[in-house]
């Protein structure tokens, strides 16, 4: 009889008070849960926000839509880490990153939604460059990074020839995150952002392009049919992309929503089209690396007009559109070089670290200046076209080899620095 009440007491204890410890059954994995709030960029409520959830590495996606109150539930969730995102009418929160879910525990998140294309900070648009270079390492050792392209949220990215990836970082936290091609030893070279987000890599021995998203973070390929060596693209007004295959020969449109692509060979025989630009003309504009030739091929019947620079020596590398003018790097002639559009007149000036200096990436800044970096004597080289006036800098880093540039919304110039794994910018 003891024993029996003995028993009788500890189950009523049990039931009233005692903490209850449960187990999942045998095969089946405890899970935890993510919620929160979608917020517009004013900080009001976000109905019908896409909200979205992988796996930090980028594997299973789910999504789901946020109620009028702007929240939202992801009740069934393996413990792990994780990224979340948000989207609405075109506009995205950042990421939030590596957030641990715990069996039967449940995470909360608030994500705000920031305007698809930041507003330039006006003094920035009017304020001169002053030369003054910072530099980040990008972390992966000996990637080999290349071709920078900015965001609309004014993240940078690089291609990572050697690592086989692609980098997207964020100067304002100084957050990287790497993203794999799907095709081994595909040597991602150039790439550049459309209007969505989404970022179009070349895979320069894959022959193919490859897409990251701008909502999933998910990479895609698409084969070219007979490029073989993808090299630097650009976006066309239409939306269209274009890119140049230099050993092939080739110029190719990519239809962005079919991936169908159609090849334009270039009229001069390893005329090896090199560097890309959309002119004020809205034609696409692009180096002959192969010869002494600048061409424009008009997007809307694909025909190829080459003109050729007085010298026969030059070798124009890479473009930048300033005006009603194409400026160009000359690498073997160690010259910067214009072909002005309302004559077609070419003119160019030596290089101030002379004949062997090899000018090679380009970029206008937002007061119209052109600055360059000379591959072989380590100096970045701003032009004035006004007045028509050089001054230098020295790359802080030996052997920088910066083999192209752009500029973002606040006016900076990015650079890839190849021979020292890291990524810079002019300020």
């Amino acid at each position: 009889m003891r024993r029996a009440l003995l028993a009788t007491l500890w189950l009523v204890v049990v039931l009233l008070g005692a903490p209850a410890i449960f187990t999942a059954a045998p095969g089946q994995i405890a899970h935890g849960s993510v919620s929160g709030q979608v917020l517009g960029p004013e900080g009001k409520p976000a109905a019908g926000a896409r909200v979205l959830l992988q796996r930090a590495e980028g594997r299973s996606p789910r999504t789901t839509r946020s109620d009028a109150q702007g929240r939202f539930r992801f009740a069934v969730v393996r413990p792990g880490l994780y990224d979340i995102r948000a989207q609405a009418s075109g506009q995205w929160s950042d990421w939030e990153h590596n957030m641990v879910v715990r069996a039967g525990k449940e995470i909360r998140v608030t994500l705000r939604l920031l305007l698809k294309q930041p507003p330039a900070d006006p003094r920035a648009a009017r304020a001169e460059l002053q030369g003054r270079i910072r530099e980040w390492t990008v972390p992966a050792d000996n990637s080999l990074p290349h071709d920078p392209a900015v965001d609309a949220q004014g993240n940078v990215w690089l291609t990572l020839m050697r690592t086989n990836q692609v980098a997207r970082f964020n100067p304002d936290t100084g957050e990287w995150k790497l993203f794999t091609a799907l095709t081994p030893n595909s040597g991602p070279h150039g790439l550049v952002a459309d209007a969505d987000g989404n970022i179009w890599f070349t895979e320069n021995a894959a022959g193919k392009i490859g897409r990251v998203d701008a909502q999933t973070g998910q990479v895609t390929e698409y084969a070219a049919p007979t490029a073989q060596d993808p090299h630097t693209p650009a976006i066309a007004p239409d939306g269209a992309l274009w890119f140049t295959a230099q050993s092939s020969n080739l110029v190719v449109r990519m239809d962005t929503r079919t991936g169908a692509m159609r090849e334009f060979p270039v009229p001069t025989p390893n005329a090896r089209p090199y560097g890309i630009v959309v002119g004020p003309d809205g034609a696409l504009w692009f180096c002959e690396f192969g010869t002494n030739k600048l061409a424009r091929l008009d997007p809307k019947t694909g025909a190829i007009a080459e003109h050729a620079a007085p010298s026969a020596a030059a070798r124009p590398r890479r473009l930048a559109a300033v005006g009603n003018a194409i400026y160009y790097t000359d690498f073997r002639g160690g010259r910067l070089g214009r072909l002005d559009l309302a004559d077609m007149s070419f003119r160019d000036w030596p290089s101030p670290s002379g004949p062997n200096s090899q000018p090679y990436g380009i970029a206008a800044d937002a007061s119209g200046n052109l600055w360059y970096e000379e591959f072989a004597a380590n100096q970045l080289v701003r032009f004035n076209p006004q007045t028509q006036t050089f001054q230098r800098v020295a790359m802080p880093s030996p052997r920088s080899e910066v083999r192209h540039m752009v500029r973002d919304a606040r006016g900076r110039v990015w650079m890839a620095l190849s021979g020292a794994n890291k990524v810079a910018a002019v300020e």
